[in-house]
This record gives structure tokens, sequence and C-alpha cells, in this order.
């Protein structure tokens, strides 16, 4: 897979909670929960933690991918053990990893996986907010989630209970297939039909991290953002 990513800080924001990392058919996002001291923190454990579990990995499947972000979880509940001021703090994670035409995927939190196919984009994630919750019952649109008060409420997070649910499944893809795996520091801003229309515009992914980051910061990037697209 041929991948590229960026991570910038928002505009108002006094540093980067964001990380990601790119690793050949293995790549992965998260996203330190902001607002608490030690989101960064946070975010750098797991990503560090997923990428050195699955470096050791012969093979991927849905259970590598839950057990690397549950063992990143172990490792920041173990450090606020340590530290009780860091008490509080956590991160999302989403993971990808291609093995023989199969995409495998783990999740938790409201960083998103997306897969393109011919064009039209899908969100393969679901967001563990509640927002999105709002949504599921009905209680609020698509276009309500981006702008409602709780938007960046927080479900499901890594590193903040001893035990952890983590979403995943697997799905076929083909080479010329997209993915896209985000902070909502791009989904806040640009809606899916607007990243499906970038991607549809240039096949040169370090063109379509570009033009999305650029339409985040125009439109104000008041949270960090950290981008990855590949093609299979």
């Amino acid at each position: 897979m041929n991948s590229i990513g960026m991570s910038k800080i928002g505009l108002v924001r006094q540093r980067n909670e964001d990380r990601f990392f790119i690793d050949g058919p293995v790549c992965a996002v998260t996203d330190g929960m902001g607002g608490y001291k030690g989101g960064e923190i946070a975010s750098t454990y797991a990503v560090d933690e997923i990428e050195r579990s699955l470096q050791k990995a012969n093979f991927f499947d849905e259970q590598i991918l839950c057990d690397a972000i549950r063992q990143a979880n172990a490792s920041i509940v173990n450090r606020v053990k340590e530290e009780k001021s860091l008490t509080g703090m956590g991160t999302t994670a989403v993971v990808v990893a291609i093995q023989d035409n199969i995409l495998y995927w783990a999740s938790v939190g409201d960083s998103r996986l997306y897969v393109m196919k011919q064009g039209i984009l899908q969100q393969i994630t679901t967001d563990h907010s509640m927002v999105q919750e709002l949504f599921s019952a009905g209680e609020i649109t698509k276009e309500e989630m981006l702008t409602h008060p709780k938007r960046n409420l927080l479900t499901r997070a890594v590193g903040v209970n001893s035990i952890l649910a983590v979403d995943s499944g697997q799905l076929e893809v083909a080479p010329g297939d997209r993915i896209v795996l985000c902070t909502d520091g791009l989904t806040g801003y640009v809606n899916d039909h607007e990243i499906e229309q970038v991607l549809n515009e240039t096949s040169d992914n370090n063109t379509a991290v570009n033009t999305l980051m650029n339409r985040v910061y125009d439109l104000g990037a008041s949270d960090n953002v950290t981008i990855i697209v590949g093609t299979i």
C-alpha cells in the first residue's frame, strides 16, 4: 500500500495531541483527549505501543489489531497508576493492516477509517461519541453532528478503563482502492461528500492530503488535524 500522512496543530491549540504511523501495509492514527493534561502522552503511548505490537506480528487479523490496542490501553492505565496527576487522560485509536487483499481494522473513539471503491467513499468505523449516539437514536441529523455542543464528548477511549471494548472488522480490497484514516480535526470541518470529491479529483495521495488539510485551515482549524491517505 502506498500511503502518506500529515499531522498539524490546530490554530487555537498549544500542542498537537494527534499521532500517526505508517509502516507498509500497516497504519494507525491516535488523538489524545483534548483538555486533559495527559492527552499528548496518551496518544503517544498508544501509537508507539500499537506500532511495536504489530511489528512483532507474523500475520494480521482482527484479533491481532484488537490486542495491539488493548496492550496500548494497559500501558496507559499503568502509567496513570504511577502518576495520579494524569488521571483522565485517554486517546482514540484507529488501526489498519492489509494482507492478501483483506483489510483488517480496529478502532476506539471517533477517529475514522474510510474506504473508497470505484469513486465511492464509505465510512467503515462507527464513532464512539455522544453525537453518534444521538444521531443513531434519531435525535439529531448528520449535519447537526458537526455543530452540536457535545460533539467532542467520547463514549469510549483508550486508556480510561482497564477493560476496553474494541470495534473491528475486515473487508476485501483491490488494487486502486483507497483508504483514509483521520482524526475529528478533519471530519469536524469537511464532510464525507467533500472528502470523496477531493479523492476523485486527484489520484496523487500527497495532493489529496494537502488539499484536505488546506480546506480545514481555510475553515478555521480549531482542532489538531491528522490525515492518512493510501492506495492499495
